[in-house]
This record gives C-alpha cells, sequence and structure tokens, in this order.
C-alpha cells in the first residue's frame, strides 16, 4: 500500500475516531444524562433515605480517548471490509452499534442497577446510545468513502444457510456458551473482587459451582435473562457478519473486537460506582468478549467463502 494511501486512511481513520466522540457528547447533552447524574439516589430500603451521587473524577479525558479511539478503530475497520456501502450499510452500523453497547448491555443495570441510579438514568442511557448511533453511522460511512459503490462490480457469492436443524443447533450453542461463559467470567474475575461483592450485597461463594447453584436456588430468573441477552446478542451480532463475507477466522475476529470495543467505556471514570467494581467489571467483560465473539463469528458465518473454510456443523 502506497505511503500517500496509508496516510490518508490514518487520517479518516481519525476523524472517525473524533466524529464519535462528538457523537457521544451531542447524545449525552441532548439526552440530559449528566444532569441526571447529578441527581440523589433514593434508597429501597426501609426507610427509603436519599443518597448523594459523588461529583465525577477528574481523569476522565484519557479514559474517553481510549473508549473513542477503540471503537472508532474497530468500527473503521468493519465499515472497510464491509462489502455493502449507503444506508444498507448505515443500517447496520446503527442497529449492530445500538444494539451491542446500549440494548443488550444495559439489561444488567436494570436488573442489578435499578436501585443505584438515579431515577432517569437507565432511559438515558437508551436515549443517549440512540441519538449517538444515529448520528455516527451515516457520518462514518461517509468519512470512510463508502456511501457509493465506487468499485467494480463484483458477482457476489450468496449466504448460504445451513438446514433449520444446524441454524437451531447453532443458535442453542451460542446460548447456552453464552451462559456459562457470562457465570465463569463473573465469578473468577468479577466475583473474587471482594469490594463488587459488598457493593453488590452479594455473599461470598467457596468455587464456581457453589455460585451456580447459590444463582440458581436463589434468582434463578437470572439464567432466563442471561438466556435472553444472548439471542439479542447473537440478533445484533449477526448483521456485521453478514456484510462482511470474509473467511470464518476474519469474521470470529471481527465480532471479538466488536463486542470487545465496548467494554473500554467501563474504563471511564464514573460517579456511580467504585473504580474497583468498574474495573473489575472491565476485565470480566473484557475476557467474556473475546471469547464469546470469536465463537459467535465462527459460527455465524453463513456465506459461501466462510463455509468453504471450514467443516459445517
Amino acid at each position: 500500500m502506497p505511503i500517500r494511501r496509508i496516510f490518508f486512511t490514518g487520517l479518516k481513520i481519525l476523524a472517525v475516531c473524533i466524529l464519535f466522540a462528538v457523537c457521544v457528547i451531542v447524545g449525552g447533552a441532548l439526552s440530559g444524562i449528566d444532569k441526571i447524574a447529578q441527581q440523589p439516589i433514593a434508597s429501597q430500603s426501609n426507610p427509603p433515605f436519599t443518597q448523594q451521587v459523588p461529583p465525577a473524577p477528574g481523569d476522565f479525558l484519557p479514559a474517553f480517548l481510549i473508549f473513542t479511539f477503540c471503537v472508532g478503530g474497530v468500527t473503521s475497520y468493519l465499515i472497510f471490509r464491509a462489502r455493502w456501502h449507503g444506508w444498507k450499510l448505515v443500517a447496520v452500523i446503527f442497529v449492530s452499534m445500538y444494539g451491542i453497547s446500549t440494548v443488550a448491555n444495559q439489561l444488567d443495570s436494570i436488573a442489578f442497577l435499578s436501585d443505584k441510579l438515579p431515577r432517569g438514568m437507565i432511559r438515558a442511557i437508551f436515549v443517549q446510545g440512540a441519538i449517538a448511533a444515529a448520528l455516527f453511522a451515516p457520518l462514518a460511512v461517509l468519512v470512510l468513502g463508502k456511501w457509493r459503490n465506487v468499485s467494480l462490480p463484483v458477482l457476489e457469492s450468496p449466504a448460504i444457510l445451513p438446514k433449520p436443524a444446524s441454524i437451531l443447533l447453532r443458535i442453542t450453542i451460542l446460548v447456552a456458551a453464552f451462559i456459562v461463559l457470562y457465570m465463569f467470567f463473573g465469578y473468577y474475575v468479577a466475583w473474587r473482587n471482594p469490594e463488587l461483592q459488598r457493593f453488590y450485597g452479594g455473599a461470598e461463594l467457596l468455587n464456581f459451582w457453589a455460585a451456580w447453584q447459590h444463582n440458581w436456588t436463589s434468582s434463578r430468573w437470572i439464567y432466563a435473562l442471561t438466556a435472553f441477552r444472548a439471542l439479542l446478542c447473537i440478533a445484533f451480532l449477526y448483521p456485521v457478519i453478514r456484510m462482511l463475507h470474509t473467511s470464518r477466522q476474519e469474521s470470529a475476529l471481527a465480532a471479538a473486537l466488536f463486542l470487545a470495543c465496548w467494554t473500554t467505556a467501563l474504563l471511564l471514570p464514573n460517579p456511580l460506582m467504585p473504580a474497583s467494581v468498574a474495573r473489575s467489571h472491565f476485565w470480566e467483560t473484557l475476557s467474556f468478549s473475546l471469547v464469546f465473539g470469536t465463537l459467535a463469528g465462527w459460527l455465524l458465518c453463513f456465506t459461501a467463502r466462510c463455509a468453504a473454510a471450514g467443516k459445517r456443523i
């Protein structure tokens, strides 16, 4: 690749990263999330009391730059490798971006943090995510030159869908893997932090199987919620994998990177969660995303080129 082309490609990626940062800031301003974050938290205890939210830490900029460059860089890679263009590509980026970063990820906030967040915070997070994704998707596609198909027309290999039984088997494997990996990394990475246990008011469990049994007997709904989240994750990941039309190996890499880049949001200073708790969740979700994303990218690759790269289930 000529030096000139590398230079201008780097400038485009940098522009996409800056655009993502601007879109996040605009989404936050329009959703009112900053004002809501300063509201006191109403405790659900008896009798109820209000807890004042501490001010946000001052080391915000470095973590925000890491977040924006990770998301902007991975999204640029996906757009460059996409065989689609224009509004079709915009729609995929918007749906997958909003679905993974906000809809699927915030289910845990609804389930576990509703009583620890100011009133209206979760709604504001959903609004901010929708605004940021709606602004960012078309701008990123435009800046990276994928609004129009400027290349010579190439006869595409159509997606070769396996039989319904095989598709169902793949989805079943992914849902089961999602649940097991979610519990595995949740226990061995996050739950090993005593401060995190105190934050959620959970019991200290001796081993992974004790934690599994404890959740099954006391909070069985967690498994249903995790299975539903797995289905959402699969649904939002598949359009990205479908648009790439690459080998199974690259599809696995792309899915892993796309899931993992959003975990860097946990590096942002958060006045509503202790730094130690947020850092444990970062390593937990990063590990989970890389493993599950790799598996999902491999199993959800249905194109002819993907099928040729490995055996089908």
